[in-house]
């Protein structure tokens, strides 16, 4: 009899416990707050709402922030012109780009500060915030974006006066991504504010800057009589990054590349070993040394150190194709 009450017991006390499990996972909250669900995102003249979810509170403001950049972007076009843009915004300018680039409205984000957060809630899965920001506050803060692109465009035009000028254009190949935040900028005021007129005048002017002086560099390559095919494949890379090159020294010439290399055989086994040390050095036009770099290749062959030679310069080509040819440079 003792041992039936136990087993009641112990039965009633087992069903008790997986009824504490279970009673509180039906409890769990999976619902956003009713503020969060009952927004409808009223235009307001002075500030911009925006609603975020994430699973932490960091992430809930992040998507906070890229909402007020989709409500920005509601105001223009999901994907834009560059030139009509720059044509829009300065009418009066006699420069007018010949590129008409798209920018993805969705990837364009701008980081904003002096953004409020006025609700925040959680459930327990997600936690939800609702923010704002002054209209006002955007613009200024774009204006200042737009000032700062502009300040650094004219002062790399400056630089261009006493710096050599194959080390200025490499120092500038990222205008691009310079040239689209600016037109993202520039876009969004314009949505916000269509009579404000803005004028850009250094970062076109940078963009004409670069495009001269390259055109405008020829590169003397001069090599060892056995490093043809070498020299042959730098001038090839070269080509592909616009750069002009030449085996004979002319008016024209900009720079100097000297080839100097050193050919080390030996045979291991029975396999023939060839060593290529190459020095890579870079001279302006007057001899001034800009850069120096050594590239060592190998190459080897069980016939013969003609075949060993060919692969040292194979590996050497690879070399320069793996770290890029203004790294193998030392640029």
């Amino acid at each position: 009899m003792c041992k039936f009450n136990w087993i009641i017991r112990r039965t009633i006390t087992l069903i008790f416990l997986g009824l504490l499990l279970v009673i509180p996972l039906g409890c769990q909250s999976t619902q956003p707050p009713q503020w969060y669900t009952d927004n409808n995102n009223v235009k307001n003249t002075k500030y911009i709402y925006a609603l975020g979810e994430g699973r932490s509170l960091s992430a809930a403001k992040i998507a906070a922030i890229s909402d007020i950049n989709s409500q920005l972007w509601t105001q223009v076009d999901s994907s834009f012109s560059m030139n009509d843009v720059y044509r829009k915004i300065n009418e009066n300018s006699a420069y007018h780009e010949s590129v008409n680039r798209k920018v993805n409205a969705k990837s364009a984000q701008v980081t904003f500060t002096g953004v409020e957060y006025v609700e925040s809630d959680k459930n327990d899965f997600s936690y939800y915030v609702k923010a704002r920001i002054e209209r006002e506050k955007v613009k200024s803060q774009l204006l200042l974006g737009v000032g700062e692109i502009e300040s650094v465009a004219k002062s790399k035009i400056e630089n261009l006066a006493h710096q050599d000028k194959l080390t200025w254009w490499l120092d500038n190949q990222g205008i691009e991504n310079k040239r689209k935040d600016l037109y993202v900028h520039l876009a969004i005021l314009a949505s916000l504010d269509n009579d404000y007129k803005y004028e850009i005048k250094y970062l076109p002017k940078l963009v004409d800057e670069i495009s001269e002086v390259k055109s405008g560099l020829l590169l003397l390559i001069r090599q060892d009589k056995k490093d043809r095919k070498s020299a042959n494949f730098v001038s090839e890379k070269l080509s592909g990054e616009g750069i002009a090159t030449t085996k004979k020294l002319s008016r024209r010439t900009t720079h100097v590349l000297d080839m100097e290399s050193e050919y080390r055989r030996g045979i291991v086994g029975d396999a023939y070993i060839t060593t290529k040390l190459t020095n890579l050095i870079v001279k302006d036009k007057s001899g001034k040394v800009l850069s120096r770099n050594e590239v060592i290749s190998t190459g080897n062959s069980l016939t013969n150190y003609y075949l060993s030679q060919e692969g040292a310069e194979r590996h050497f080509s690879e070399l320069l194709e793996e770290a890029g040819i203004w790294n193998a440079f030392g640029l």
